[in-house]
């Protein structure tokens, strides 16, 4: 069997089968000295994730020698590259520096390639959502074979999203994981800043990220979470949905502003705190002093309950088609063939 037959066969299953086969498989051109650490029960960086005093120097020193990043994101995302840079002149210890289009190489700090060249402003259909896209961040992943880590940040597409376009984002990034296995791929969640019947779907489609990320060892930067929760304190609100009284998480009060990507810089640099979070557990550190694998996740992930107590509806885990699976995996392999 062929390189590309083998890639586009483990994809179909690894998208057919919620576990992880992508053992084995190496890419032509993607090879890392470095390899990001594995998390299982999957590695959740939410609102517990903010300390930076927690993280020990060591490790925050780990992650700019060996992680390297790819972020793709629209203006929202920017809140986690704004929350950086704030950080870095709060504090030289986290320096980072962040390349538009380009990685860029610099000595002590956390290298990120901002984009997904030749574009800057990357909604879904420019990483994820089509065989075109998806080829645009293969593109970008093979011209950068140093890229230990890639992720892309939702807008408000989650709002309205059903659970099979949300699925069809699973997938995909599960397909590019099995064809990239030199590379992390770090899922999120969407914004809360919506509210009613918006903010309950988003709430809904996130849930069902964090479940995907819990059931199949994933990582996951809980994006909306870090939006909801400010000093301990999560703010939500009531929706009813089919006679049933929700508490729906939502973007804390005090993040309720416009300063850099549609909120404040309090919130900004409560994602970039995360952020050091994610990359230095990436680089090798063990948050659990008490565990001698890896540290289990933060936040174990809950389901939905209303407020009367009757668990939210779970029939938004569907598996989508073999056909949109043959489709994402013909992409990659026809970027292998050129």
């Amino acid at each position: 069997m062929s390189h590309a037959m083998t890639i586009t066969l483990c994809i179909i299953i690894s998208l057919l089968v919620p576990v992880s086969v992508t053992a084995g498989i190496a890419t032509e051109n993607h090879e890392n000295e470095f390899t990001a650490s594995a998390w299982p029960g999957g590695l959740i960086i939410d609102h517990t994730c903010i300390d930076l005093d927690s993280i020990p120097a060591d490790w925050i020193d780990a992650s700019q020698d060996n992680i390297r990043i790819h972020y793709a994101h629209t203006s929202h995302g920017g809140q986690i590259t704004t929350g950086l840079t704030r950080l870095e002149a709060d504090n030289s210890t986290y320096s980072q520096v962040q390349g538009s289009g380009t990685l860029p190489v610099e000595a002590g700090a956390l290298c990120i390639l901002d984009g997904n060249p030749p574009h800057a402003y990357i909604t879904p259909d420019l990483y994820w959502e089509t065989i075109e896209s998806v080829g645009i961040t293969q593109n970008t992943l093979d011209s950068n074979p140093t890229i230990t880590v890639s992720l892309w940040s939702w807008c408000t597409q989650l709002n309205s999203y059903s659970d099979t376009q949300t699925q069809t984002y699973l997938n995909t990034m599960s397909a590019l994981e099995t064809a990239n296995p030199g590379v992390t791929f770090v899922y999120m969640t969407c914004n809360a800043q919506t509210s009613g019947g918006d903010g309950y779907n988003r709430w809904t489609m996130n849930e069902m990220i964090r479940q995907y990320c819990i059931d199949n060892d994933k990582v996951l930067f809980d994006f909306a979470d870090l939006d909801c929760w400010s000093n301990g304190v999560q703010n939500t609100y009531n929706y009813e949905h089919e006679s049933v009284t929700y508490q729906v998480p939502l973007e804390h009060e005090d993040f309720d502003g416009n300063e850099a990507g549609h909120t404040t810089y309090t919130s900004c640099e409560q994602k970039g705190r995360a952020f050091w979070w994610l990359v230095a557990s990436l680089a090798g550190w063990n948050s659990d002093p008490s565990s001698t694998t890896t540290t289990p996740p933060p936040n174990g992930g809950t389901t939905p309950t209303p407020t009367d107590g009757t668990p939210l509806d779970s029939n938004v885990f569907l598996v989508a088609g073999v056909a949109v699976v043959a489709l994402v995996g013909a992409s990659i392999v026809m970027k292998r063939r050129k």
